[in-house]
């Protein structure tokens, strides 16, 4: 049967000559390649920070433009309804404005109208006393022939037209 104890545990010079050939690598490794495996990785560790320090940056400068652009959009809102406020009482202003001038043109119209009409009653009037006279004077003429004249007869039926019409 074969030996188990002797495959479990390893030779005892193959051991030593292993652990000192591993010291001897490592003390060439540390004599010729460790400072440029420290210079590599510090290098690295180099760009890696300076990777973030301008992923910072960026981000930074990128709040910065974030604030600024919500900054303009907050402003151009504003002015937006600065605009849109002015152009309402604009046309409230010229509403109102277009309002007084009809109202105005009306109630102009409207005197305009009612002095036409009093003008045309006052003529209405003259002309119905005139006519009135002339009837009258023409009947009194007839009614009394030699009594009176002419301009009596004026008189008297324009006293009568006076009253009647007041």
């Amino acid at each position: 049967m074969p030996d188990i104890a002797a495959k479990l545990f390893p030779n005892p010079t193959t051991m030593i000559v292993q652990l000192c050939s591993t010291a001897i690598m490592l003390l060439l490794f540390k004599k010729y390649l460790w400072n440029y495996v420290l210079e590599f990785f510090q290098k690295r560790a180099d760009f890696i920070e300076g990777n973030i320090n301008d992923a910072k940056a960026k981000n930074e400068k990128a709040s910065e433009y974030l604030l600024e652009s919500e900054k303009h959009a907050k402003e151009a809102a504003k002015q937006y309804k600065e605009i849109i406020d002015q152009a309402k009482e604009d046309a409230v202003k010229a509403k109102s404005k277009i309002m007084d001038e009809a109202n105005k043109q009306a109630q102009e119209k409207i005197e305009q109208a009612r002095h036409e009409i009093e003008s045309e009653k006052l003529a209405a009037q003259d002309e119905m006393k005139k006519e009135i006279v002339d009837v009258a004077v023409e009947v009194a003429t007839k009614v009394m022939d030699q009594n009176m004249n002419t301009e009596a007869n004026k008189a008297l039926v324009d006293d009568f037209v006076k009253q009647v019409v007041n």
